[in-house]
């Protein structure tokens, strides 16, 4: 599966060096007045919890740890690393830890921040579902509330009508699932891989010219795993530190010609990776159960990559769909480099693995047993680090869970919107709110692919709406920079098309908006027209009038439903949080002085 278990790797390799750098650069700071700092707590199983953190910075002789449950010191640990085995099923648990030096006359810290967790409610799931669902048809509001005025639902009655729909759709089960699924995959995390593939993805040495890396376009910090920006600037960057807003080629149009999609969760997907689905299982949809884990072989562009994902990894791994998505942006040229002048792209993927330095070997060592360095072991060290990056607690699952407190009175009526009388739970049914399936409706788009880049079959996969409040941009071009406007779009998108390319939406986007006119339609292209005259041909083989098309949302109806999307926003998914500063390494250079210690466009470090 993940290779060494949690149980075999339960210290965090950069922990043991922090310890150390900590301990030699501040030794006069007393231990009381330090403490253990970033505590994370993840749910394994029913009873048990695995804590990690990190060691108080500047203490000398720190001799191990205490940790504590709910106030209750359960156990002792000389790492920064522990599980606790005795949780309690179905319960909030909040731990903390303090320090304690012995040379210091065996004085203690202060105590670390408390995290706290929900453990699942029982260990009979296999954890092979992630709560995705499909099926045709909507709930209507008045089957569930009595009325169809959404407005004349008193606010005492919201939370009954809420638990109908939570029972129609089957929420409280998907959830169960999904949360199983994620368990499933905290306690097979191998921490050394982890930390490889941290490295590894924020290396420029993955680049063929040492100036991008795969959190240039994807860094924890911004937007989910992110970019911020509606296209992608990858190589030939005029600042190659710059991440996000201020990133620019140097182009009008930007070399890369799609949206960057947020990495977070990415390990949910189990059929498929990237928008046009271009790795994914060799399954037809009629045989692939939505939503469950699935043996069947995967398929690439390239046969190369087909065959070596299909015959070195099981098909029972669960990183294999992420190893093999791991191997194309480090062949696409205007993201990573260009393999033209080699065999083949794999040529070319083993020609950059080979050219890391001599440093990175003790992390290899780390993480596989010896120093062997190969494309496939990158694939899966990368593919570790971004399983890792899951982010499913949000206000709206814990509604679900019982705690009808978590939502105001807006996001509930939202919620009760969204899923009848709007239309948006026809698509994002389920708690993954996708069925992992392409379906339209025809969105702009702008840019070198703007042109026949998969609108005309609906080869875009619907994305998942878990934290979409702050994953911005949206669309696979990343033409709406708000939620309302999208909903807007899907009121009514003949209107919603014609306005965005009449309006000259383009320059109003965050990434374009220091363009003239002329510029914003080099941007566009011959895009506006071509969507306009696909749109108008879709219309015309259409039987459904403009009465069923034209949705006609009021502004309220639109303010309730964007509320509704914020409350699938994981706190914990928020740059500064715990969580996040964990998926970013230390500012260090990385092991070889390539790695990419992002800044924005003010300077600012992220």
């Amino acid at each position: 599966m993940f290779g060494k278990s949690y149980r075999r790797s339960i210290h965090l390799i950069l922990l043991i060096p922090m310890t150390l750098w900590g301990s030699s650069l501040h030794a006069s700071i007393p231990i009381e007045s330090s403490a253990p700092t970033q505590l994370i707590a993840k749910v394994h199983s029913a009873t048990e919890v695995g804590l990690s953190w990190q060691a108080p910075i500047g203490v000398e002789g720190i001799t191990g740890y205490r940790v504590f449950r709910d106030g209750k010191r359960i156990g002792r640990t000389k790492m920064t690393f522990f599980v606790d085995t005795s949780a309690t099923p179905n319960f909030v648990h909040s731990y903390d830890v303090v320090a304690v030096a012995r040379a210091q006359g065996r004085k203690t810290s202060q105590r670390s921040n408390t995290d706290s967790v929900k453990t699942l409610s029982n260990d009979t799931n296999d954890g092979m579902r992630n709560g995705s669902v499909i099926r045709v048809g909507i709930a209507r509001l008045v089957d569930h509330c009595g009325t169809n005025d959404l407005e004349t639902i008193p606010a005492q009655a919201l939370d009954a009508c809420m638990d109908k729909l939570i029972e129609h759709y089957t929420l409280k089960t998907g959830l169960e699932d999904m949360q199983a699924y994620v368990a499933r995959y905290r306690r097979q995390e191998d921490s050394q891989m982890i930390e490889l593939g941290k490295r590894l993805f924020f290396s420029k040495a993955l680049s063929q010219n040492f100036d991008t890396s795969c959190a240039s376009c994807h860094h924890p910090a911004q937007g989910c795993g992110s970019d911020g920006l509606s296209l992608s600037i990858g190589v030939n960057a005029e600042d190659a530190d710059v991440m996000g807003l201020g990133r620019s080629d140097g182009l009008t149009v930007p070399a890369v010609g799609r949206n960057s999609p947020p990495i977070c969760n990415s390990a949910l997907w189990v059929d498929s990776m990237f928008w046009d689905q271009r790795v994914r299982l060799r399954e037809a949809n009629r045989d692939s159960e939505v939503g469950t884990v699935s043996m069947a072989d995967i398929q690439t562009p390239e046969l190369d990559v087909t065959r070596l994902i299909n015959e070195e990894v099981e098909s029972s791994d669960p990183l294999r769909l992420l190893m093999a998505q791991a191997h194309f942006p480090i062949t696409a040229a205007a993201e990573m480099g260009d393999p033209s002048g080699f065999e083949s792209p794999q040529a070319y993927r083993e020609f950059i693995a080979q050219r890391l330095s001599d440093n990175w070997k003790p992390l290899f060592v780390a993480a596989f047993g010896d120093e062997q360095i190969d494309f496939l072991r990158i694939a899966r060290a990368m593919a570790a680090y971004q399983a890792s990056f899951m982010f499913i607690d949000n206000p709206f699952f814990d509604y679900i869970d019982g705690e009808k407190q978590k939502l105001s009175e807006a996001q509930k009526r939202g919620a009760l919107f969204f899923y009848t009388a709007a239309g948006c739970a026809n698509c994002h049914d389920g708690v993954m709110f996708t069925p992992e399936r392409t379906r339209g409706p025809l969105y702009p788009q702008l840019g070198i692919h703007g042109v026949a880049d998969g609108n005309f079959k609906n080869q875009f996969r619907m994305p998942s709406l878990l934290n979409v409040g702050i994953t911005a941009p949206y669309g696979d071009k990343g033409v709406f920079a708000t939620l309302e406007r999208v909903i807007e779009h899907y009121s009514d998108v003949t209107g919603s098309l014609e306005r965005f390319y009449g309006d000259r939406e383009t320059c109003g986007l965050p990434q374009f908006q220091h363009l003239n006119a002329e510029q914003c339609e080099l941007v566009v292209g011959e895009a506006g027209d071509y969507v306009l005259a696909l749109n108008a041909q879709n219309r015309a083989a259409s039987d459904r009038g403009d009465d069923a098309i034209i949705r006609g949302f009021t502004e309220t109806q639109i303010s309730y439903l964007a509320a509704f999307l914020h409350a699938l926003t994981d706190p914990e998914a928020l740059a500064g949080s715990n969580e996040i500063n964990a998926l970013i390494p230390f500012r260090d250079g990385g092991p070889d002085g390539h790695q990419f210690d992002a800044i924005n466009r003010d300077g600012g470090a992220l």
